[in-house]
């Protein structure tokens, strides 16, 4: 079956160039293949069949076969417009193959209703066909679901370097599954050809009777779909596969980079929706790049997001139960605005599972989420004194979805509270929202930072994932690591007054078995034949940066284990008495709970000798 070009003209009253869709995106933080899946993505979960179900989604990516590429080129896209960059299909055709990616879904709607944009359809009908294929922007009559302008599809045809896409889909029609398949191309110009001037905006499909194209319908399109290797869903369900044609290389080298980079989108924006609450998770990936399988967002096996998700898991089941308690590592507090008293939210943070740096940049950031419980946006917020990260989740209240999607840029990659601005002098509850997250931290931030007695401490030390590679040493501190004084010797005089000072980064070992935390000092001042008593303690730090006040049920506790000196002989008394001058190093140890932070405090008291 050969497919004809539809190219639109401009009507006498006006109209829209190709380039609409692409130009509303504007700018953005994020790249095009987070783009990418975030748009696909939010248009499959919108369209599920059941609204309280489960779709599948999936990134397959393959070079087509030399029949296919004939099929796609000569039969589907056989003729082309000019002054398009469909124009050059041929220029990406390499050995009589060509490279295509396909994302695809099932357990969705697929694309029904009318096929043409000025039919109305039967009474309650969705116009979900014409709403993508053929118009630009949105109904308000669909509401908001997950997106708000319908503009964001036109990054599937940025996606591709000569905006092609073909679009196959399975949906009800007259109490049937009729199958549908129609070619689109978009981000175009406008341009002049002949007398006649032209949107940019093309379609390829069977002609009627006005010339212009409706798509394929029945089995000649499921088997056209079927011959160019598309994944299409099961003859009796419902679904839709996009075609993107030689997929673009932005910020990728080949075709597995590219899958691999719109899995670890789906990972960063999606993770909510990969989580096993009970009944599997709401989306079932898949991801493959020359038929070999790519790894599917795991966010709990992430070390980064299974924080995240965590937090969401906790903040979930608060605001399921108002009365539920979580334990010690996580912290709830509702988002409120005061004049009217209104319920924004719910904030939930955490201290990280194994409190060591990762390095990611979504270190000390909140995650933004409205329903459908897609990310919106990671706000980065202020980091904790200890330096332990902190990771945190904002869930907006139910009542206040609508607000905060009005404030999204087409995007949805933000909340721009200008956006939501509400009438003169009323409460802005983006505005609020986002503050009050801000100044939680900046709250928790000050709290640990106030010293404490004895010797201030700015770090703590932090447990790995993996045991081995801490054994030579380990980069945390604990108590806070001073500069070096200035040494005795001839010409200067011994500070009077006793100090002690931590001289090295604490570090991990194994003692009996057991996993310990090292603290070394020095020690400096004091009258000569004198003692100095060193005195160390060690406590759990909490989210806040401040030490736990208050040992949950059954947790771990930091227990001194002795003292070390340079020699190697070993203390068990808990104080520490050494005389004046003291000139080598001594080093404290404590057993380190598992997945936990300490600080650890010293202090020094000099005790006069008789007669001295």
């Amino acid at each position: 079956m050969t497919l004809s070009l539809y190219r639109q003209q401009y009507g006498a009253d006006g109209g829209l160039d190709a380039r609409s869709a692409d130009n509303a995106i504007g700018r953005t933080s994020l790249g095009l293949w987070d783009l990418v899946l975030r748009e696909s993505l939010q248009n499959s979960w919108d369209a599920r069949a059941d609204r309280n179900g489960h779709i599948s989604y999936y990134v397959d990516e393959y070079e087509m076969s030399k029949d296919q590429t004939r099929i796609l080129t000569k039969d589907v896209f056989g003729e082309l417009p000019p002054h398009c960059r469909s124009s050059h299909l041929s220029n990406h055709v390499f050995g009589n193959r060509i490279r295509v990616l396909v994302i695809s879904d099932s357990g969705t709607r697929g694309l029904g209703g009318p096929i043409r944009a000025d039919v109305s359809g039967t009474p309650g009908e969705r116009r979900d066909f014409v709403d993508f294929v053929r118009n630009l922007g949105r109904s308000t009559s669909k509401g908001l679901e997950g997106g708000t302008y319908g503009l964001g599809k036109g990054v599937l045809y940025r996606a591709s370097q000569v905006g092609l896409c073909l679009v196959y889909s399975q949906a009800h029609c007259g109490g049937a599954i009729e199958p549908r398949l129609i070619g689109v191309s978009g981000g175009d110009g406008d341009y002049d050809d002949g007398k006649s001037r032209y949107t940019g905006r093309n379609w390829w499909g069977v002609p009627g009777a006005d010339g212009i194209v409706d798509p394929l319908v029945g089995p000649s399109a499921r088997a056209l779909a079927e011959s160019l290797g598309m994944r299409i869903p099961a003859r009796e369900d419902t679904g839709t596969s996009i075609m993107v044609i030689a997929p673009e290389f932005a910020g990728v080298q080949n075709g597995r980079d590219r899958v691999a980079t719109i899995s670890e989108a789906a990972l960063k924006w999606a993770w909510p929706h990969a989580l096993d609450l009970g009944k599997g998770p709401n989306i079932q990936f898949g991801f493959t790049a020359d038929g070999a399988s790519l790894p599917s967002p795991q966010p709990l096996d992430h070390p980064v997001y299974r924080e995240f998700a965590s937090a969401y898991v906790e903040g979930r089941k608060r605001i399921l139960s108002p009365d539920y308690e979580s334990n010690w590592q996580t912290t709830f507090t509702p988002i409120q605005s005061k004049r009217p008293k209104r319920h924004l939210g719910l904030l939930t943070h955490r201290v990280s599972h194994t409190p060591l740096a990762t390095g990611s940049e979504l270190e000390n950031s909140v995650a933004l989420l409205r329903d459908p419980r897609m990310v919106v946006k990671y706000l980065p917020v202020a980091s904790q004194p200890n330096a332990v990260p902190i990771f945190g989740v904002f869930i907006s209240a139910p009542d206040m979805n609508t607000t905060f999607a009005k404030s999204e840029p087409v995007t949805h990659d933000d909340w721009v509270y200008q956006k939501a601005a509400a009438e003169k002098g009323a409460p802005n509850p983006v505005r609020i929202s986002l503050d009050n997250i801000r100044e939680t931290f900046r709250n928790l931030a000050a709290q640990g930072a106030k010293p404490g007695n004895g010797v201030a401490t700015k770090g703590a030390s932090r447990v790995a994932a993996a045991l081995g590679n801490l054994l030579s040493g380990f980069a945390g501190t604990g108590a806070e690591e001073q500069p070096p004084t200035v040494p005795s010797g001839p010409g200067t005089r011994r500070p009077r007054k006793a100090s002690v000072r931590q001289v090295a980064q604490a570090s991990l070992d194994l003692l009996d078995g057991a996993m310990v935390a090292k603290y070394t000092f020095a020690l400096s001042g004091g009258r000569p034949g004198n003692s100095l008593a060193v005195r160390v303690a060690a406590r759990v730090v909490t989210e806040s940066g401040g030490n736990e006040a208050e040992r949950p049920v059954n947790a771990e506790i930091p227990r001194f284990a002795g003292w070390v000196s340079s020699s190697g002989q070993l203390s068990s008394q808990e104080v520490m008495t050494v005389p004046v001058p003291y000139d080598d190093e001594i080093t404290a140890i404590f057993t380190q709970p598992s997945d936990a932070a300490i600080r650890v405090t010293a202090v020094v008291e000099e005790l006069e000798i008789a007669g001295n």
